[in-house]
Formats: C-alpha cells, sequence, structure tokens
C-alpha cells in the first residue's frame, strides 16, 4: 500500500501505498461485524499472564502492532509479520505469516514464536484459538480507539521489557496530538467525510480513533452521526450529511479512477461542488500506533487546504 514515501496524492497512491491499510478497515467492514473492535470485544481475550523471560523470537499480526514493536525498541526480535506489514523497511526481509484476519497457523508455528501479537478480528479469532491450544503465548491487543493504541503500546511494551521506551512513545504521541489540536483551538469545526471504500460506499463513523483524529485536526466526522464504526452508506445519505470535506482513501480496483471523476456526479454535494475531495498520502490515519501524530498533523493540513478556490484534479495528480 505504500512502499516509498513520496507524497503523491494521485489515483493510483490508493493502490499503491493506502491500499494494505485500507483493506483492513475494508475487511472490517464487509465482515459485518456489529462491534467497535477492541480486545475482549468479539476476540479471544487476552492470554494468561506469565512470568517468562523476555521473548526472543515474536510474530506480529498486524501492521500498527509491527510498527510499535520496532519503534520501542523491540524490532530485532521480530522473526515474522503479516502480509500488510511493510513498515518501518526492515521488515521487508521478514517472512510472511498470511493476512492480519487470517493467519497461518502452519507457518507461525514452524518458526516457533514464544510471543505472537494480533488485534481483534472475528476472522482470526479461530486461529488464536487454536494456536493458544497449541501451547503458544498470544496476545491480543485493542486497535479502535485511541485508548486502545495507548494501552497497545504500554501492554506490548511489558511483555517485551521495554516498558521505559513504551510509556515514552504514548507520551510523545500525546505531546503532538496537543499541539495539532491547539494549533486549531478556535477555527470552527468543518465538517468531514472519510471514505474507505467506493462499491460499497464505506466511511469512518464513531468509536473509532480516525474519529478521534478527525476532532483533534478540528473536523466534525459527520459520519459518526450514524453510530457505526464504518457504515456503508448511500449517496442520498452523504447528501443529507452535508460535508465541506470529504477525504477519500479509496482503494483497490477503485484507485484506478479519479477522485474528481468518480466525484463529479454528485454536486450537490458541498464538498464535490466547492472542490474540497482531498485524497491523503499517508496510510497513518488508518494505523494506531507510533504514527499517530503524522495522522494527526496531515488530517489538519488537509482540512486547513481544503479552500473553495482549491481544484480536487490538483491534488489528484
Amino acid at each position: 500500500m505504500r512502499r516509498g514515501s513520496g507524497r503523491d496524492a494521485s489515483p493510483r497512491f490508493g493502490a499503491a501505498r493506502l491500499g494494505r491499510a485500507l483493506a483492513a478497515a475494508l475487511a472490517l467492514a464487509t465482515a459485518a461485524f456489529p462491534f467497535v473492535a477492541r480486545a475482549g470485544e468479539g476476540s479471544p481475550a487476552p492470554a494468561s499472564p506469565r512470568a517468562d523471560a523476555r521473548p526472543r523470537r515474536i510474530v506480529s499480526l498486524a501492521p500498527s502492532v509491527t510498527e510499535i514493536l520496532f519503534a520501542i525498541g523491540a524490532g530485532d526480535r521480530v522473526v515474522a509479520v503479516s502480509t500488510t506489514c511493510d513498515r518501518p523497511a526492515e521488515v521487508a526481509r521478514l517472512p510472511r505469516v498470511g493476512t492480519w484476519v487470517a493467519p497461518s497457523e502452519e507457518a507461525i508455528l514452524a518458526l516457533s514464536p514464544d510471543l505472537v501479537i494480533a488485534v481483534p478480528s472475528p476472522g482470526n479469532r479461530d486461529a488464536v484459538l487454536r494456536l493458544r491450544e497449541l501451547g503458544l503465548r498470544v496476545e491480543v491487543v485493542g486497535d479502535a480507539t485511541l485508548s486502545d493504541a495507548w494501552e497497545a503500546m504500554r501492554r506490548i511494551g511489558e511483555w517485551t521489557g521495554q516498558e521505559a521506551q513504551a510509556n515514552a512513545l504514548v507520551e510523545r504521541l500525546r505531546r503532538e496530538l496537543d499541539l495539532v489540536r491547539a494549533s486549531v483551538a478556535g477555527r470552527p469545526p468543518r465538517r468531514v467525510l472519510f471514505v474507505v471504500g467506493h462499491d460499497p460506499l464505506i466511511v469512518a463513523g464513531s468509536g473509532l480513533f480516525v474519529d478521534e483524529i478527525v476532532r483533534v485536526a478540528g473536523g466534525d466526522n459527520v459520519a459518526a452521526s450514524t453510530g457505526q464504526p464504518w457504515p456503508r452508506l448511500s449517496i442520498e445519505s452523504v447528501i443529507a450529511l452535508s460535508p465541506e470535506v470529504i477525504v477519500d482513501g479509496s482503494m483497490g480496483s477503485e484507485a484506478s479512477e479519479a477522485l474528481p471523476s468518480w466525484w463529479s456526479r454528485w454536486e450537490s454535494i458541498a464538498a464535490v461542488r466547492e472542490h474540497r475531495v482531498r485524497a491523503p498520502s499517508s496510510d497513518a490515519l488508518l494505523r494506531p500506533g507510533p504514527r499517530l501524530g503524522e495522522a494527526a498533523r496531515e488530517m489538519r493540513d488537509l482540512l486547513r487546504d481544503a479552500g473553495p478556490g482549491a481544484d480536487p484534479r490538483a491534488e489528484a495528480r
């Protein structure tokens, strides 16, 4: 989804760099799960606490977990990751053990890890339980909200013996979010719609760190009113929600279409009519990990730059 670090916001960006992170979001949405994904809700409970020595062979089953492990100094003990893990650059050399929603039990067992870390998913629940039955230590960390992210970082720090580094990471990210929040204080919030898929039209709703990041950055997530984490909307619903800005991270084959040409059919939407459709240039907006400060800064800039005179076709080139 994002091999490379350029800031190109072209439609092909969605497939090349955003696709895998957004695929994770869409997997949750299209699985029709009725809950906000967090540890203990629709996922296996945490494994029993152990007094083991620091794990030496760690398998990460989620991009956010992988980034956290490397950020707190435990990356040298990661022996395998999921197919969607692509940051930092060091993970390119690591074996892959399936997707985060469908991990390969056989591949994981063959690596003899002493710690496997997953995030909640209806798809990986059975695999997590079977791996535990086979004697592996498998831990599950929440990934829905900012509170989940802070807790995940601290717990991963405890499990790996990197508590000080994990606490420092949390405090740094909290400060970064506070700086973004302060930078937009006093500005009227923009009504924002964050899109992750076109067919069907799936957006970020309530109970998600994405929703929180929008608010930190000076926005008002119009889809939060649905009360669902990843609602599917009709165009009529979008028109009724009246977003001033659309942040569109469309993925896969949908990314082959220019954003302006896709949205131009609905000029009754203010964000379309006034050229306020924006493409994110970073997958940080859908990874509750060490780049949350980057996510908030990018969202702030997307909202700040989305003025009525801006042409989305310029953003899409």
